[in-house]
Formats: structure tokens, C-alpha cells, sequence
């Protein structure tokens, strides 16, 4: 015969039951037993369905926690310092088996060759630089607890350039998945050198003692009919690449405002054809230049005039007629322009004007 033991409330039902009648009793022990074994039924069916959820389902995974105690400190703060050393402090807030602590420097500059000095906290391991990434790699993945300060110091690093960095800090599993991660307060590299700039002026001053003459001749008096004057002209100057001076005239040349325009003839066609002065008697004009640049020694005037022997006739296209490459220094290179005019009796009488213009040209290349 099978035994079946009745809960408590069902034995409180059946004494109960049983004062009143023993048939009403025993119906009443029957219906009980039913209902026990119904929620015994349900009971199971629950804690297998439970079962069944517990086995089909997860627990989801921890999220990464937020490092504490975040510093990082440099031995050299200058700007492309080298040879620095980078010492990192950090608080593990979860606990995991650290394979990787990645220190991420923000901005772009960072450089060298890390070392580790020393290693607190975590396992012994190697380091390496990837851009602005340190990776600091555990030889021997190990378990951490969360709460674990740890100490990092490494060398053989080259500062980014000056302005304001921070570092992002992440312990990894061997996945790699990341454990913790933060990022420490700003680091500022400052300037190591100055920026210095000085801007000279560009400068030429050119001096002319004469703005007109004028000659008296006349083809009778010898003393009279071959005249020159001499105008002398200064040229100082910080051009870089010297200067240049040009000299010209007006297109008409030395004319007369008279019947026909009667003019005085150059004595040669240009400066490359310059020429003795001619004897008298002559009907000519030209020029020749003489100079020195004392301190100057790129200084130099045009070897056609053989030292103020020979002589040119003016044009108004202009000849280079003096030049220096270089600064003329403290002292002014000189320049002196003898003008010289001839005359006889083939001259027309008359005014004979013209324009002379000397032009000096910098080259501040």
C-alpha cells in the first residue's frame, strides 16, 4: 500500500470534517489528496519550466568601469624634448585578467623609443609605440582586483609639440575586450624656444648736386667751343643684390628750338661704342663715368668708359651704366658724370636744351 502525508492544512481540514460525519470525512480526505497532488504537479512543472529559462539565457557581462586615480607626469615638459620619461598612475575599478594598458596621448607628435622603468601593480611585460598609442603588454596575463593601484613609468620618449595633451588610459583582456578605461587631466608641453623676427626696411637714398647747368660757348674762343661739367651723384643702399644705375635722355637729344630743329650730335651711338673724345675742331656731345665704392668691392662702373677715357652719346632707351651685387655697407659709392660738348662753326647757333635722368634701381632680391 502506498502512504501519502497530507500538508498541514489539509490535515486541520479533516479534523474538521471528521466531527461532523465519517462519510462526509472520507470524501473530504479524497478531495484533498486530489488537490495536493494537482499543486505538487504544478510545483514541478514550474521549477522545470524555471529550468529551462535558466538554461536557454545568459547573464549579461559587466560593462567596463571607470579608472580612478588617473595622473600622468613627464620629467621634461619642453616641447620635442627627448629622453623624456612618462610616469602614469591609475585604479582599477573592476576586476579582470589585464592582458594590455593602452595609453593613447591625443593630438599627433608624439615620438621615441618607451622603456619601462618600473611597473607596479600588474605583471611584467614589454612596451611599444604605434603613433600616439604606448601599449603596454603583461607577459603573463594575470588577475586583478578591482581597487588595485597600479604605476607605470617609462622613458625614451619624445614630447609632442607645445600645447595641451591628455591620455586615455584602458586595462584589456587578451580578447582584447576593455576592462576599465579613463582618461587623465590635461598635460601641458610648453615652448622651449622663441620665435624672433626682425624686418629691416628696404633703403636706398640717392643724392644729385645738380638739377641744371647751363654752358656758354662759343666756336671762336677755343676755351669756349669744348666745355664739360661734372655732376656727382651718391648711392647708398641695403639692397641685398646691389643696384643698378641707368642714365638717359630725351628722345630729341640735345635740340634747339630754332628754324629746322637743328640739333648737336651724340658722340657715338651708344655706350657700347663709346669713343676718345674727338679733337677740335668737333660738333659733338656725350658723357663718360668715373666712381669708387669704398668698402664695396662688388662696386664697379661700366668698363666701356675705360676709367673716364672714352666717352658715349646719350640715349633715351638708357645704358647701365654703374653697378654694385651687394650692399653698398656705411659708405655711399660715388658716382661722377662728366657731361662734355663740343662746338664749331658747323653748329647753328641757338639754345640747345635736354633731359638727363639717372636712375638708380635696387635689387632687394
Amino acid at each position: 500500500m502506498k502512504s501519502f502525508t497530507l500538508p498541514t492544512w489539509a490535515r486541520v481540514a479533516v479534523r474538521q470534517e471528521g466531527l461532523a460525519s465519517p462519510q462526509r470525512l472520507w470524501r473530504r480526505v479524497q478531495q484533498l489528496v486530489r488537490r495536493v497532488r494537482r499543486q505538487a504537479l504544478s510545483l514541478v512543472t514550474a521549477l522545470t519550466l524555471m529550468g529551462g529559462f535558466l538554461v536557454v539565457t545568459s547573464q549579461p557581462a559587466f560593462a567596463a568601469g571607470a579608472l580612478t586615480n588617473l595622473s600622468w607626469s613627464t620629467s621634461n615638459n619642453q616641447a620635442a624634448a627627448t629622453a623624456v620619461n612618462y610616469s602614469y598612475s591609475l585604479k582599477t575599478a573592476t576586476a579582470g585578467t589585464i592582458k594590455t594598458i593602452t595609453f593613447t596621448v591625443s593630438g599627433s607628435g608624439l615620438a621615441g623609443a618607451p622603456a619601462i622603468v618600473v611597473a607596479y601593480g600588474v605583471g611584467a611585460g614589454t612596451v611599444a609605440l604605434a603613433g600616439q598609442v604606448i601599449t603596454y603588454t603583461v607577459t603573463a596575463p594575470v588577475a586583478v582586483s578591482a581597487g588595485i593601484p597600479i604605476f607605470i613609468q617609462l622613458s625614451g620618449l619624445t614630447n609632442p609639440a607645445a600645447g595641451s595633451y591628455t591620455t586615455a588610459i584602458a586595462t584589456n583582456t587578451a580578447a582584447p575586450a576593455v576592462i576599465d578605461s579613463g582618461t587623465t587631466p590635461a598635460l601641458a608641453f610648453a615652448a622651449s624656444n622663441t620665435a624672433k623676427t626682425i624686418v629691416v626696411a628696404q633703403s636706398l637714398t640717392f643724392t644729385l648736386d645738380t638739377t641744371a647747368f647751363t654752358l656758354n660757348m662759343d666756336p671762336s674762343l677755343p676755351a669756349l667751343a669744348d666745355q664739360t661739367y661734372t655732376s656727382n651723384m651718391t648711392i647708398l643702399t641695403n639692397a641685398n643684390s646691389g643696384y643698378t644705375l641707368t642714365v638717359s635722355d630725351s628722345a630729341a637729344g640735345l635740340q634747339s628750338s630754332s628754324a629746322g630743329n637743328p640739333t648737336i650730335p651724340q658722340v657715338s651711338a651708344s655706350m657700347a661704342a663709346a669713343v676718345a673724345w674727338p679733337a677740335a675742331p668737333a660738333n659733338a656731345t656725350g658723357y663718360t663715368v668715373t666712381g669708387t665704392g669704398v668698402g664695396d668691392a662688388a662696386f664697379a662702373v661700366n668698363a666701356a668708359f675705360a676709367g673716364g677715357t672714352k666717352y658715349a652719346g646719350y640715349r633715351s632707351a638708357g645704358d647701365l651704366v654703374a653697378s654694385s651685387t651687394k650692399a653698398t655697407g656705411v659708405t655711399a659709392n660715388t658716382i661722377a658724370i662728366t657731361d662734355q660738348t663740343a662746338i664749331d662753326y658747323v653748329t647753328a647757333s641757338g639754345t640747345y636744351t635736354d633731359t638727363l635722368t639717372y636712375t638708380a634701381t635696387p635689387n632687394y632680391s
